[in-house]
């Protein structure tokens, strides 16, 4: 079966929303308040301000319905007058809006200092060479296997002299190679399911571009990869973020997520279940099932990136399914990539879909980009012919730095809150206030350049988070938790006052 691109009309949607999941999600703001099980002495300041908090942390997105008053106090057992009560003071701030028939809808407070959620745009690589750069989350090269590939690539490359050199649908012997990766792993591939593309960014650009229009709506998890979300933006696209927890036994809330693709019908759903960048979560296989029987019932288009898939580093884990695995009717798309887990420098990556999309996808591609250099994909071949030397020097780098950096934290920054995933590239970490662009701009000036949470949503919510890669070495990373530890209460003390007249 091929991709059915037909929106939902409006009256399915309301069925659905009637008889597939209730319009309110009391337990969405319970999870707020998961941190504090102890809810007899809160007053209607400490929910608003909770609520507000979550907000700001990304814990809840912007455009976000809220329960009704009656539902809220029910689920957190509390009179329905304090909820009222917390609800016309978000209201007065301008964090809640409320309208006749549609609910309360959380938004930011347009009287907010604008520098306090201002995205933050990243950095250039910075041109000092003492300044550590923790602004990207890539490995250097494994050397001696790129090297090698390099030299039986260009051993090959006289045998494609007789063409024409333009491939739109890449090199038959590196779709083959890539469909076989896939059938071994469990998920049967052919190679005309295989689109090779210059990257995974470039991947995501061409099916936003060809499955959606200007002002579709795009599911995101948030926090997310950013590129992903400005591909989003550039195109003109409104993203629907949907908070994923990382300190949960489960970060992804299928409850929560199923709401925004019944109510928001997005076109396409961005997620990306293997070590989530940037927090480094891993999606459970139930909740994977589930996701795409939900995105079935929703006409919504799942978009998985694998980007970083083959970078685990517990020996003990066991990966679940890929998230195609569990598709019957064609509606997930799933990209991969040579540059997280290989090199950066090799822009190979590919699209998994039916083979009448992976066609008609091929034919925009040519559009603006012809075809992928013949040399950088018989590099590819050469690599993914032997890949386990090069994953495993690239596996052994990721969990050194994940040790170096979790351990430096736990020395040097006791009061910041790490995840420890066990893949993937980078650690989330949660600040003790809302202060992460603060920091930012605070931290060349101690000699490291870092991104804050805000350049990771749509909204600018999650100051008090940021991303911390673990590509560099050990050695370097604990040099920059030492200077960011000299500067983070600078940083903590001049971060912009929000609008909070009643909220401490």
């Amino acid at each position: 079966m091929t991709v059915t691109m037909n929106r939902v009309s409006a009256s399915t949607l309301a069925r659905q929303v009637k008889v597939a999941q209730p319009a309110v999600r009391s337990s969405a703001i319970s999870a707020v308040l998961a941190d504090h099980p102890d809810r007899s002495g809160v007053t209607y300041r400490e929910l608003a301000r909770r609520i507000r908090n979550a907000l700001l942390e990304g814990r809840l997105a912007a455009n976000t319905q809220l329960p009704s008053e009656r539902t809220l106090a029910e689920a957190l057992s509390l009179s329905r007058t304090t909820v009222a009560a917390a609800y016309a003071l978000l209201r007065d701030d301008g964090w809640l809006v409320s309208r006749r028939g549609s609910g309360s809808v959380l938004q930011h407070s347009p009287s907010a200092s604008p520098d306090a959620f201002a995205p933050f745009w990243g950095h250039s690589r910075p041109r000092d060479d003492t300044v550590i750069n923790l602004t990207t989350a890539s490995l250097p090269a494994p050397a001696e296997q790129i090297t090698a590939a390099v030299t039986a690539a260009i051993a090959d490359l006289p045998s494609y002299f007789g063409a024409d050199g333009y491939v739109p649908m890449g090199l038959a012997p590196l779709r083959e190679m890539i469909a076989r990766r896939y059938t071994e792993s469990g998920l049967p591939t052919t190679p005309d399911e295989i689109l090779v593309t210059s990257g995974a960014q470039h991947a995501w650009s061409l099916i936003v571009s060809e499955l959606s229009a200007p002002g579709d709506r795009v599911l995101l998890d948030c926090p997310t990869y950013p590129l992903a979300l400005d591909a989003v933006r550039s195109g003109r696209r409104t993203p629907v973020p949907v908070g994923i927890r990382p300190g949960a036994a489960q970060p992804w809330d299928l409850e929560l997520m199923t709401a925004a693709m019944v109510q928001s019908a997005p076109r396409l759903a961005y997620l990306i279940p293997d070590f989530h960048n940037p927090t480094g979560s891993l999606m459970d296989a139930s909740t994977r099932r589930d996701l795409v029987g939900a995105a079935g019932r929703t006409a919504t288009v799942l978009v998985t990136d694998e980007s970083l898939r083959d970078v685990a580093f517990d020996p003990d884990l066991t990966l679940p399914p890929r998230l195609a695995t569990f598709d019957r009717v064609s509606r997930v798309i799933t990209i991969g990539s040579m540059s997280k887990s290989f090199w950066g420098g090799l822009r190979v990556g590919w699209i998994r879909a039916n083979r009448g999309l992976v066609e008609r996808l091929a034919g925009v591609r040519a559009l603006g980009d012809m075809a992928g250099p013949i040399l950088d994909q018989l590099v590819a071949l050469q690599v993914l012919a032997d890949p386990e030397p090069a994953l495993a020097l690239q596996r052994g780098r990721l969990q050194a730095g994940s040790c170096a950096l979790l351990g430096a934290l736990a020395e040097d920054l006791p009061l910041w809150r790490p995840t420890r995933p066990s893949g993937g590239a980078s650690l989330w970490v949660e600040l003790p206030g809302p202060y992460a662009t603060e920091l930012a701009r605070l931290a060349p000036s101690a000699g490291v350049a870092i991104v804050p949470g805000p350049r990771f949503g749509p909204d600018g919510t999650m100051e008090s988070y940021l991303r911390l890669p673990f590509t560099a070495p050990p050695d370097a990373l604990v040099t920059a938790v030492r200077r960011l530890a000299g500067i983070d209460a600078q940083a903590a003390a001049a971060r912009p006052a929000l609008p909070q007249r009643w909220m401490t």
